[in-house]
């Protein structure tokens, strides 16, 4: 399958090969696989530190027999972005393939002086800083392609002040492919990531005016693979598992709350004492704080492809409005009851004797002749 990055995800798509990908629990029997199947199994991401006890912060698929750490890192003097961040190593048995799941950060530009105690960077689009994540991370490799990503993506939104200022907020999602060697051997490897751009220009009394960005992106996925064998499709099947954990996000949007309102209440009080001469100027900043709190739970509900459906009433459109953005499709589970979510890039679902599942393409699978299992097509939820 050629690694060179598609034009559209759809066209890459309708094009590739139909492939199998089977998801299978770590302690199943491993069935014979057709060619082109991925086997995987589900990692949980643990928060050890954050909370009165450990919780899982997040789960996803990644291939199954691969050694794989996965974890929460916090650092709560962080004010530029989150304090707490995922992290995921996994690697091949034989060290010929890889998945990364690295730190997200955050940076700033500003007419006059730096933006807060962020570091001063000139990346203003996501192609620009996946780039630079490049030359830090992975020196001398090669730039091969670059897509934008769209469907992960939030359009540009904007509010004016009065005077010609203003405020504007995007998230930006891309893809890179870059190749290099490891061990002499030549591999290519794709990486996404997901950026909030917050722009903000303020006209003060005095006609002096303030530009200012502020960026933060929540992580960088990558995975590499020996050169000519790197799956786009399978990498994005991989990157729609990735979930928070309920319970622990739950737990952090309520301190993320907790913490805009009390942000709220200071600047408030800051505008209070300071409306004689600075009354415009502070109303600003209370709104750059809260759109920064808002930024930070949005740009995390993207990363994770779990954006809420604001202001639904009916609880169905708001399921099947998640699960459009997360590209996943809920299916019947015969044995557990209830629905299971799997990729949608796939036409038809299976789950074997052994409780595990199949996603494939083909509508000729059999499961008793090609995995040598006996199996049943999941249905559709509504």
């Amino acid at each position: 399958m050629p690694t060179a990055l598609a034009p559209s995800i759809t066209s890459q798509l309708t094009t590739s090969l139909a492939c199998t990908l089977l998801l299978i629990a770590p302690a199943a029997a491993a069935p014979v696989l057709p060619e082109g199947a991925l086997r995987v199994q589900r990692v949980e991401f643990i928060d050890r530190q954050g909370f009165e006890k450990p919780m899982v912060a997040a789960t996803m698929m990644v291939p199954a027999g691969w050694q794989q750490e996965a974890g929460v890192e916090w650092n709560v003097r962080q004010r530029c972005t989150r304090p707490h961040a995922l992290r995921l190593r996994a690697q091949a048995p034989d060290g010929s393939a890889a998945i990364e799941l690295a730190p997200g950060e955050g940076w700033g530009q500003a007419t006059q002086g730096p933006v807060g105690d962020c570091p001063t960077a000139r990346w203003r689009n996501t192609q620009q800083y996946l780039a630079a994540w490049v030359e830090r991370h992975r020196p001398g490799a090669r730039w091969l392609d670059y897509r934008a990503r769209p469907d992960k993506s939030r359009p540009e939104q904007r509010q004016a002040f009065g005077n010609g200022g203003g405020v504007s907020q995007r998230v930006e999602s891309g893809q890179a492919l870059i190749a290099y060697a490891v061990g002499g051997r030549e591999v290519r490897e794709t990486l996404v990531a997901n950026v909030s751009f917050l722009q903000s220009r303020f006209v003060i009394g005095n006609g002096q005016v303030f530009d200012s960005m502020q960026a933060q992106s929540l992580g960088v996925l990558a995975w590499r693979a020996p050169a000519g064998t790197l799956d786009m499709k399978q990498f994005d099947a991989v990157w729609d598992t990735l979930r928070p954990g309920p319970e622990w996000q739950a737990r952090i949007d309520k301190a993320n709350a907790e913490m805009a309102a009390d942000n709220q209440r200071t600047q408030a009080e800051i505008g209070r004492i300071n409306a004689a001469t600075h009354r415009e100027t502070m109303a600003h900043i209370a709104l750059r704080g809260q759109i920064r709190a808002q930024t930070q739970r949005e740009v995390a509900e993207i990363n994770n492809g779990t954006w809420r459906a604001r202001q639904e009433s009916n609880e169905r459109m708001h399921t099947d409005n998640v699960r459009t953005v997360r590209e996943v499709q809920g299916y019947r589970d015969p044995r557990n009851g209830g629905v299971v979510e799997l990729s949608h890039h796939y036409r038809h679902a299976w789950q074997l004797r052994d409780g595990s599942y199949v996603l494939t393409d083909n509508p000729g699978f059999n499961p008793n002749r090609d995995v040598g299992m006996s199996g049943v097509e999941l249905d559709r939820s509504k």
